[in-house]
């Protein structure tokens, strides 16, 4: 809570009313039930199909950018080219262009993200020979994603005028006989020299017409031309008892079936296990960590069948649990030039904010200042994709004057998971935000904390697949209310609410 720098005693009364008390209790057991929607997890095929997509998707919206007179001379890498399909076409020529494409082709908050080439991502490669991208799964290349920060950014004007098809200068059509003047007809009669005698030398047709028929009939119909032969259908496509995705790591290596093998007399079965040839499949394969699967039918008679598509899934571990214990400690805090901070109680209590005001030249201490306190908590048995509890954070919203409240301050958590002999440690970025005192509006009143940063890369990396850790609020008590990013406690009140974590592959 932050007050004016000159207050009354007699509004400092007022703001303890028991009508306040009442409303605020109120609002925060309608608040309490509020629920946080759980994250799904996105496995990798999920994400080569975004890939696939997104790489469809642009390399159409350069077929249109050139179509419509758009230049791609120079484009050499993906940011470029994203800069061209985000151009639009100056007003004067818009009102000429004879087309669709005259202004950006796509979202002004796509950009290119590189992707380590150590990656398992499928990423996009911009071929500067073809001006268009390709799919790959190694080697240098990009992927796409929304930066919202770019929402507002101005298109940038461009010409696009090659080989554009523009409206006539003088009228709306695309051509005028009006904008050109007709020649002037010659005067007088037109009179032109031949030779009376001229001689054919046009060649002798071979196969002379047909003598036509006496009785002057029609010749016979031939009727409607034959039907075209219906299309070869195709095998289909392999499928596989176990999916891909993540599975429990004890249960590696995979035993997996292809489950609709078509008879032997119409096709072949193969498959291909990583890198390795494809081989004749006769029975199970044993999958091991972290590889890809791949499978197809093969026709035996390719005048009556076609080969199946390809069947491909990715298989990688993850253990059914993991636990640990956490530690917290507050530090680097930030503020105005009047800051006035504590920490203490090992690092994990922050105090901020000085509660004392000047009324008439005396000194009067309003009560207690702004605490922020995290008790740390240890878990066991989750597995990744499942959230936790980190610990609790508790938020005293106090007085404070004259800027000495603290605007942010770092949180150092550190995990330790003695059974997989890893220790992690990363900052929270936490945001203070001191309101006015609203008397009539009780969560306008309400202080909060901002986690700026919820998606943590962490140097955790069992069985060969790396992990992050993604946090947010979780439930709190009646004295407040969250977010995922947000923690508010009600004006003079201190709320308590749950810092969750979850283990996600990366």
């Amino acid at each position: 809570m932050r007050f004016p720098k000159h207050i009354s005693s007699k509004a400092l009364c007022a703001a303890l009313s028991l009508v306040e008390v009442l409303l605020v209790v109120g609002v925060a057991a309608i608040l309490s039930t509020m629920s946080v929607v759980a994250w799904s997890k996105v496995s990798r095929d999920v994400q080569y199909q975004k890939v696939e997509t997104d790489v469809r998707t642009l390399n159409t919206a350069i077929s249109m950018y050139l179509a419509s007179g758009g230049d791609l001379s120079g484009v050499d890498d993906a940011d470029k080219l994203l800069a061209k399909l985000k151009s639009s076409r100056s007003k004067d020529q818009r009102r000429q262009h004879a087309g669709a494409a005259s202004g950006r082709l796509v979202d002004p908050r796509v950009t290119a993200v590189a992707v380590p080439e150590s990656s398992w991502k499928h990423r996009a490669a911009f071929n500067a020979s073809t001006l268009r991208f390709d799919l790959a799964t190694s080697g240098p290349g990009v992927e796409f994603v929304l930066d919202p920060s770019l929402a507002e950014v101005a298109a940038t004007i461009e010409n696009r005028d090659l080989g554009a098809v523009k409206y006539a200068t003088t009228s709306s059509w695309v051509w005028d006989h009006a904008s050109t003047a007709n020649p002037a007809a010659p005067q007088g009669p037109s009179r032109f020299a031949t030779h009376p005698d001229i001689a054919d030398s046009s060649p002798l047709d071979p196969t002379p017409d047909p003598v036509p028929d006496p009785g002057g009939g029609n010749p016979p119909d031939p009727g409607p031309p034959p039907p075209a032969p219906p299309p070869l259908p195709r095998l289909p496509t392999p499928q596989f008892d176990v999916a891909g995705g993540a599975h429990p790591e004890d249960k590696f290596p995979l035993t997996v079936s292809i489950t609709n093998v078509p008879p032997a007399s119409d096709a072949q079965v193969i498959y291909q296990l990583g890198n390795g040839p494809w081989t004749p499949y006769s029975g199970p394969v044993s999958v091991p960590m972290n590889s890809w699967l791949r499978a197809q039918f093969l026709s035996r008679n390719a005048a009556l069948l076609k080969n199946s598509p390809e069947r491909s899934a990715y298989y990688y571990p993850v253990p059914e649990s993991l636990g640990g214990t956490v530690e917290g400690d507050f530090h680097s805090p930030a503020g105005g030039p009047n800051l006035a901070y504590q920490i203490t109680n090992g690092g994990d209590r922050f105090a901020h904010g000085d509660p004392v005001f000047i009324l008439d030249g005396q000194p009067i201490n309003s009560g207690d200042p702004n605490v922020l306190t995290f008790s740390s908590q240890s878990f066991s048995n989750v597995p990744p994709g499942q959230k936790f509890k980190l610990g609790d954070v508790f938020y005293h919203n106090g007085s404070t004057y004259y800027d000495s409240h603290a605007t942010g301050v770092l949180l150092k958590v550190t995990i330790h998971l003695p059974e997989r002999s890893q220790t992690l440690a990363f900052d929270l970025d936490l945001d203070l935000v001191n309101t006015e005192n609203d008397p009539d509006d009780a969560n306008a009143s309400a202080d909060y904390v901002v986690i700026t940063n919820l998606s943590q890369n962490i140097p955790l990396q069992i069985n060969g697949v790396n992990y992050r850790i993604q946090l947010e609020f979780g439930a709190t008590d009646s004295f407040g209310f969250s977010s995922k990013s947000q923690f508010h406690v009600y004006e003079g009140a201190t709320g308590q609410g749950e810092l969750l974590g979850t283990f996600l592959p990366r």
